[in-house]
């Protein structure tokens, strides 16, 4: 029987963040934080095939899904984010908790792990694509890209709903599938209502924060983010696509994907057959990992003990 599902509010200093929640409140929480330009509901494949003994909580992060932006105006850093994950946790006044990252949002849980030293429980990086280490020789293009050329279109990327350009609906779900074309058709559907708002006549505006094309992450050396990344205790899995791999997406952090890197042998590592939405068209691929991990945690993947 499926997990069931909830939606609802809860209130932030800058407004509300759009939680989904799966399961009983009295089980053990898992945070589940999406990444860029995306939402909550790209996990519901996953959690469908995770096991059935947690509370799931997946967020909307500021101006994604039916979240409210930041204020407008100024640009928006990787700290702003972080704390908005700690603002859900601090809600459900969680001590421990387990968080499952996506891309972006895997980033954020690996940040909030040394920004909130034994806070989690466990830690589950999905296709962590990481494009904020920046070698030093590369400092002044990472510069421009994310200052010059959002002030240079500042206008555009602190565009409002209200003020974004009309489309069709079906003209917004061939784009959303465009550019993940892996989704299927229900599957980029999902996404599209999350990020868009009717207007009458078939037509929709996006709502997402044009901003989050441009987050200001710290500019670390690779050196940096493997020496802050890999001291940490708290129990790892990651698990990285095939796709991503073989397009050398983690050339400035592979360090993140080898397990002999961390002093304390708490990560564990696993490649899957797939592009980087494989844990919404193929969960199972990611669920047989993630399920040994959550219950039994990295003796489970060692020793592949039943679920």
């Amino acid at each position: 029987m499926d997990l069931l599902e909830k939606e609802w509010y809860i209130q932030v200093p800058w407004g509300k963040i759009a939680i989904i929640a799966w399961g009983d409140c009295y089980d053990p929480p898992v945070l589940l934080v999406h990444g860029s330009m995306d939402s909550a509901v790209s996990f519901r494949p996953l959690v469908s095939k995770l096991p059935k003994n947690f509370y799931y909580i997946g967020m909307d992060l500021p101006g994604n899904g039916r979240s409210d932006r930041f204020l407008p105006g100024l640009m928006i850093s990787t700290y702003d984010m972080v704390y908005s994950v700690h603002a859900v946790v601090k809600h459900f006044r969680w001590d421990k908790f387990t968080l499952i990252g996506h891309s972006f949002g895997a980033y954020l849980g690996q940040f909030y792990n040394v920004c909130y030293p034994d806070r989690l429980e466990k830690l589950v990086n999905l296709d962590p694509v990481n494009f904020f280490a920046v070698p030093p020789e590369e400092f002044r293009r990472w510069y421009h890209i994310f200052f010059t050329d959002y002030y240079k279109n500042y206008e555009k990327f602190n565009t409002q709903p209200e003020d974004s350009l009309k489309k069709k609906w079906e003209e917004a779900l061939q784009a959303v599938r465009k550019s993940r074309p892996t989704l299927t058709e229900e599957q980029a559907a999902a996404v599209l209502e999350r990020i868009s708002m009717p207007v009458g006549d078939g037509y929709v505006r996006y709502t997402y924060d044009k901003r989050m094309q441009r987050i200001n992450g710290p500019a670390y050396s690779p050196e940096h983010v493997k020496k802050i990344f890999t001291a940490t205790k708290t129990p790892i899995l990651t698990i990285a696509c095939q796709k991503s791999l073989k397009d050398k997406l983690f050339r400035n952090t592979d360090f993140l994907l080898d397990e002999a890197e961390f002093p304390n042998k708490n990560l564990r590592f696993r490649a899957v057959e797939g592009t980087h939405d494989v844990h919404i068209r193929h969960p199972e691929r990611i669920a047989v990992y993630v399920g040994q991990f959550l219950v039994h945690g990295l003796e489970g993947l060692d020793n592949k003990a039943k679920l």
